[in-house]
């Protein structure tokens, strides 16, 4: 609050601002000024007025609660100051998140949470419909407004709301997709075209479809990581490219996987290539791999040689199918692969066909050539 003197017109005036702001939230703030106060007990007596004026229309403000936009900034602040409490567990997930409700909640920023409808929220699910994302992807959208509203509330920021608009609205189970793989002999064909142009990718494309390892781990293979006279790699880090730091492996543990004939020669492969395995890393670099665009190189190269068109995650899991139509027990290649969930599994179950093999066996349909021909013959006797 201030009184100023000032000259106009070769008069003395005065002009008065008040300027209050919440103590609940900051950005609450109310604002005024008056001019042209002939003396300073007009200015005095004005900026009482005006103060109260002021301190009212903030109480006002305040019960009313922030905007959906100062909501998500709060929660936003919350999380990535209190060590990821909550449904996240670091900043780039909160970082993604937080994108996520700015552009397609955009519409809601400026309004109170109290004034969003249901209308409203049933506008958003048809809108990202619109935009082509997946169901998966909508009811996570929907999951984290719900999350962020339910904070609002519980930490007072929302007033005169007691449920998110989003609550209770059903969004369509997600679709059964065919999920990407390869076949054996395009697992076959695919290397053997990359051998044959000596691809730059080929050694990485390879050790992952021999190994079940992600990207990251990959990344950070070193070759004091090959036991080569137990046969075995030991995954025990992998390359996060967002931090552009080498952490522990996504399931948390290290695992062993086992070094088979054809890895073996591969790795020798790769040791004459590295100058008997003197470097450091195992595999090769490039830009691409640095930046974290491994699929694009993929997806050009399968196009190209007239394969479908997979991202490179999907060389793991078609380590996981083969291995699984040859026998191996589902438990072990999931300590292998380092697998926890196993509803994952079951998908590459299902690609493999473990489940359904001979099932149908027994059935007895058809009926045989000599059957059939015999039949003939005694049709003929009949017409004669």
């Amino acid at each position: 609050m201030s009184i100023k003197e000032y000259q106009e017109d070769g008069k003395t005036l005065f002009s008065v601002y008040v300027h209050v702001k919440s103590n609940v939230d900051p950005l609450i703030r109310v604002q005024r000024r008056k001019r042209n106060l002939k003396t300073y007990k007009e200015a005095v007596k004005e900026e009482t007025r005006i103060i109260k004026e002021a301190l009212k229309e903030l109480g006002s403000r305040e019960e009313k609660g922030g905007t959906w936009e100062r909501v998500i900034e709060l929660w936003y602040y919350d999380q990535i100051h209190n060590d990821f409490e909550g449904r996240y567990t670091n900043k780039f997930t909160i970082d993604d998140y937080y994108r996520m409700l700015r552009r397609y909640t955009k519409c809601w920023l400026k309004k109170r949470p109290s004034e969003i409808t249901r209308g409203d929220a049933r506008k958003v699910i048809q809108d990202m419909k619109g935009l082509d994302k997946s169901k998966s992807f909508i009811n996570k959208t929907k999951n984290t407004i719900n999350l962020v509203f339910q904070w609002g509330i519980d930490h007072r920021h929302i007033k005169d709301a007691f449920i998110s608009p989003v609550q209770g609205i059903k969004i369509d189970k997600r679709e059964d997709k065919f999920p990407e793989i390869l076949t054996l002999n395009e697992i076959r064909e695919f290397l053997y075209e990359a051998k044959r142009r000596n691809h730059d990718w080929y050694p990485i494309w390879a050790m992952a479809l021999l190994t079940g390892m992600r990207s990251g781990e990959l990344y950070a293979l070193e070759w004091n990581d090959v036991d080569f006279e137990h046969k075995v790699i030991r995954v025990t880090k992998s390359f996060n490219k967002r931090l552009k730091e080498t952490k522990s492996t996504k399931a948390g543990y290290w695992r062993n996987v086992p070094v088979s004939d054809e890895l073996n020669l591969l790795l020798i492969e790769l040791k004459s290539l590295t100058g008997s395995g003197s470097g450091r890393f195992l595999l090769p670099r490039n830009r691409q791999w640095d930046r974290g665009d491994q699929s694009r190189p993929l997806r050009s190269f399968l196009n190209e040689i007239g394969l479908p068109s997979v991202k490179f995650h999907t060389l793991r899991a078609c380590f996981a199918t083969q291995l699984l139509a040859d026998g191996v027990e589902m438990s072990k290649v999931m300590k292998i692969g380092g697998w926890k969930d196993i509803k994952t599994m079951q998908i590459y179950l299902r690609l493999a066909g473990v489940d359904e093999q001979g099932a149908t066996n027994s059935l007895r349909f058809l009926p045989s050539d000599e059957a059939v021909m015999g039949h003939v013959v005694e049709l003929f006797k009949f017409r004669e």
